[in-house]
């Protein structure tokens, strides 16, 4: 099936990028791995950017990236 094709490789891609920026199934980051976590998250987002097809994609990218560091109560 090829629903079943598609989610299996947003799986896998989903964890790639938990190995690249080093956080656990739930989104958290231990804090001793913080800034080596944040400058993964940065790295692959301008990586990402990058590859983006046009300035549209790109500003949805970087308005809704879903490892910027973020505040609680801004999403409460």
């Amino acid at each position: 099936m090829e629903l079943d094709k598609v989610q299996r490789e947003a799986d896998e891609t989903l964890e790639g990028i938990q190995r690249i920026i080093g956080f656990g199934p739930d989104g958290w980051v231990p804090t001793e791995h913080y800034e080596e976590a944040a400058a993964h998250s940065k790295q692959l987002k301008e990586s990402t950017l990058a590859a983006a097809e046009s300035d549209k994609v790109r500003a949805e990218i970087a308005a809704h990236w879903p490892w910027d560091d973020m505040d609680k109560k801004d999403y409460m």
